[in-house]
């Protein structure tokens, strides 16, 4: 429908762009409604077609128009009347707040008793829940976290990422790809790689209130590893089934990942597992560095997630044979090395990733400035 009437004026309290921001930051119904409206004025939309896409009376509509009109957003959002006082203060939903960050809220039931104890409010079960939700608390599963971790370690190495990349000298002219790596282990032994095996992975689900499902299991002891990588700069992934994880097998795989470019140099960012090797000979040393995470620090690894999604591929499933449960594995592998836009949704925008990028810019710029004529030939990254 083509609107032809006149456009609502909207006077100069405010500019579009700055009732746009609002409107994305705020959660409130109440807000968001009017600031909606306000916005599709500013689109040059009439009374009438607003009214009709928000389901609001025309009347609605102008008068907030109005209210925008004579005081801007502050007008426009300015409740009529106090409503009823929280039963939270201010000061009370700091305090919950900064006890749900810490991780020690396990029940509504322990909310309710450290308010009373604590705080001296007295809440329902029910109000308790609505202050979850207004605080946009979720229940989740805490990650475990080694006592031994370093704070300082872990965010330094985030800051230094790219002297780290620049100290291992890799001459201008060869192609460098740059690779996260990790293994996966049943959370039974290791919590840093992840082993697939015959006893019963148990997931949550979705059920009917007041019924507990059952699965079947035979818990028999055979199990595999899958080493897998990601690279930086292409969004390539490689994978490889083994039977255990130890240094011949973390070389099988370097060779691997070194066979997907043989001339260039490839950085391997993993963590210090002791089946990890600090050296090397041969021709992996000549294609192959090392950037080690801090200890105790498997969060900072990029594709950890992807484990989480094979678990939730074969839990709850009675396998009758490793080679069927690999099956079901390929199902969630197979798409992130086939299409790069899957190894991109885990790498995401992040200090590694923009790290990388200023690290592979400098690189471009450096061998631009050696020899120009030769600039697209060798850079690799086309």
């Amino acid at each position: 429908m083509i609107n032809t009437v006149k456009p609502l004026t909207l006077g100069n309290y405010s500019t579009q762009e700055n009732v746009e921001c609002q409107y994305k930051s705020s959660h409130e119904k109440h807000d968001r409604e009017r600031l909606l409206a306000v916005s599709m004025a500013y689109e040059k939309n009439s009374l009438k077609f607003i009214s009709s896409t928000l389901k609001r009376g025309r009347a609605t509509i102008a008068r907030w128009i109005k209210a925008y009109k004579e005081g801007g957003t502050k007008q426009l959002l300015k409740r009529p009347h106090g409503g009823r006082k929280a039963s939270l203060s201010q000061s009370i939903q700091l305090k919950l707040i900064e006890k749900l960050i810490s991780g020690q809220c396990k029940t509504a039931k322990e909310i309710q008793t450290w308010l009373q104890t604590d705080c001296d409010v007295s809440l329902k079960l029910n109000a308790i829940y609505y202050w979850l939700g207004h605080l946009r608390a979720s229940w989740i599963l805490p990650r475990p976290e080694h006592e031994n971790r370093n704070p300082e370690a872990r965010e330094s190495f985030k800051r230094e990422i790219l002297p780290r990349l620049e100290s291992l000298s890799i001459p201008i002219g060869r192609n460098v790809h740059i690779w996260v790596e990790d293994e996966l282990c049943s959370s039974v032994t290791r919590r840093n790689e992840n082993r697939y095996g015959l006893m019963k992975v148990i997931r949550r689900c979705w059920t009917l209130k007041g019924h507990r499902p059952n699965v079947s299991h035979n818990d028999r002891y055979e199990w595999g590893y899958i080493y897998g990588a990601v690279d930086i700069v292409t969004g390539k992934a490689e994978f490889i089934y083994s039977p255990t994880v130890s240094l011949e097998w973390s070389k099988e795989f370097l060779k691997q990942l070194v066979s997907t470019d043989p001339e260039a140099i490839h950085i391997i960012l993993w963590d210090n597992a002791g089946f990890h090797p600090e050296t090397l000979e041969g021709e992996l040393s000549e294609s192959v560095r090392f950037v080690p995470f801090p200890a105790y620090s498997p969060d900072l690894n990029p594709i950890e997630p992807l484990w989480n999604q094979v678990k939730q591929e074969i839990g709850n499933i009675l396998w009758s044979t490793l080679e069927d449960m690999e099956t079901g594995i390929d199902k969630v592998l197979k798409p992130f090395w086939v299409d790069v836009k899957r190894s991109w949704s885990l790498l995401g925008n992040t200090w590694l990733t923009r790290g990388v990028i200023i690290f592979l810019q400098k690189r471009i710029d450096q061998l631009f400035l050696l020899n120009p004529s030769d600039y697209q030939l060798h850079t690799g990254y086309d």
